[in-house]
């Protein structure tokens, strides 16, 4: 009997010399959301209550052609079974509106250029690329191929001379799915402190 007392009590000394973080397994840190990583880095938001993205104040100019960058993303990078149709999409847009896409770019440099003078190519260099990366984001892929599709069967049906008009409605839609993903990615930081400070009670 007397073993067998002794034996329990050693199991309560064991229990209460395991870490804390070790006894917290039940209430395990949560995840990011889609896949991010723990140190993703997402847009502030600014003061009209949207994420400060690449597409924020921007020209008509410069929304016609971050449209085409998207598109041309999705062309590029969308590979799924409708892959093929994406494709055939994007350089039919190309084709249909290649004068109002010719010149939108246009404008866009010549708002660099009055803008940043002598540098403003190696600016506008930056900026595109940054528009690509923004749009080639991975936790956001399924939900911006679905877009770019939509947007892709409907730019077909588009007049030329409204194409400026229909990408002002499409590229908050192609935006979309990246800002879903910064709202749900800070709502798990919030959730992920509050992970951390019942963590750092239990070590006290």
């Amino acid at each position: 009997m007397k073993k067998v007392i002794w034996g329990a009590a050693a199991l309560v000394g064991i229990a209460c010399a395991v870490p804390a973080q070790a006894q917290y397994r039940g209430d395990s840190r949560p995840l990011p959301p889609a896949g991010a990583t723990f140190n993703q880095l997402i847009p502030a938001i600014a003061a009209d209550g949207r994420y400060d993205t690449v597409n924020h104040h921007i020209s008509r100019e410069q929304t016609a052609w971050h449209v085409r960058a998207a598109l041309n993303v999705a062309a590029l990078g969308c590979r799924d079974e409708a892959e093929r149709e994406t494709v055939a999409a994007y350089n039919a847009m190309l084709g249909r509106h290649r004068a109002s896409l010719a010149a939108a770019d246009t404008a866009v440099k010549a708002q660099y250029r009055a803008r940043y003078g002598a540098g403003w190519d190696s600016r506008h260099d930056r900026d595109m690329t940054r528009v690509y990366n923004f749009f080639a984001q991975p936790p956001a892929q399924t939900g911006f191929c679905r877009v770019a599709r939509d947007v892709l069967a409907e730019v077909g049906q588009v007049r030329p001379e409204a194409f400026a008009a229909f990408a002002a409605d499409a590229l908050p839609r192609l935006e979309a799915p990246f800002t879903d993903f910064y709202r749900d990615y800070d709502a798990w930081r919030i959730a992920d402190r509050a992970w951390g400070s019942r963590l750092a009670s239990l070590q006290r």
